[in-house]
């Protein structure tokens, strides 16, 4: 699975088939920078990446979509840092399997071994009822992060904050909804993006990480997707998904 200096959508994509398909046993087929799961309905499209760093930084456009989604993908974009004579996009693709990905394959790829990394949690408020998929925090440390960070996000991550508020206090589509957050301290201060279902809501939710021990300089990053629940489907049991994945993607 080596991946080439000179790379674009097409190559990234083909490299995304061969990892879902002889990695993890999912039936792909490629279409130029689209790879269907066939039978499922699920696709993973790949845009241009982008290169930083005299190339040796990546980000990738990546988003997945399904039918029941109006023709939307859920857009992430996934970084990638080379070391060690590894290739950025390899960094950033192994990162959005691990952290990414798992939101969608554990509703819409029952049995799908990436699932088991999403930790699946009902929710309510007044008549509303979701299960809302999260994936694995993704962890970066630029020097001296608080070494109880980790436990406190994974306890309580900035993307469950974002939930529980939008539960408590918005009109929610009775749609999926897809979402994820990216919260650091930085040399020249704090940091927060908050993408939701592909667009920019930051200004709304800047302090969605202010609970969190502070402490050093990095950065933590998460994703959930919200299914709405059919009324008098009971869900899936609350599993015992890992949400502190550790991994090195992020922004």
């Amino acid at each position: 699975m080596g991946i080439g200096m000179e790379i674009g959508a097409q190559e990234v994509a083909d490299h995304v088939a061969r990892m879902l398909g002889e990695g993890h046993g999912l039936p792909v087929t490629r279409d130029g920078a689209v790879v269907d799961v066939t039978g499922t309905g699920v696709r993973v499209a790949v845009a241009e990446p982008e290169t930083y760093m005299d190339g040796r930084s990546v980000r990738v456009p990546i988003g997945v979509g399904h039918p029941s989604w109006d023709g939307m993908f859920a857009w992430d974009q996934a970084v990638g840092i080379g070391a060690g004579g590894r290739h950025p996009v390899a960094e950033a693709l192994e990162g959005w399997a691990h952290n990414v990905f798992p939101v969608f394959a554990a509703p819409l790829l029952p049995g799908s071994d990436l699932g088991r990394y999403a930790a699946a949690v009902p929710i309510t408020s007044g008549d509303r009822a979701a299960d809302v998929y999260y994936g694995p925090l993704a962890f970066r440390d630029f020097g001296g992060l608080a070494p109880g960070l980790r436990a406190a996000a994974a306890e309580r991550p900035p993307t469950m904050v974002l939930v529980e508020e939008l539960f408590g206090g918005y009109a929610l589509p009775g749609r999926p909804l897809w979402m994820y957050t990216f919260c650091a301290r930085m040399p020249d201060g704090p940091v927060t993006e908050v993408t939701l279902h592909n667009g920019d809501s930051s200004g709304s939710f800047a302090h969605i990480g202010d609970h969190l021990p502070w402490e050093g300089h990095g950065s933590v990053k998460s994703w959930a997707l919200v299914m709405p629940r059919p009324a008098g489907h009971g869900g899936p049991h609350e599993d015992g998904g890992h949400m502190d994945g550790g991994h090195g993607q992020g922004f």
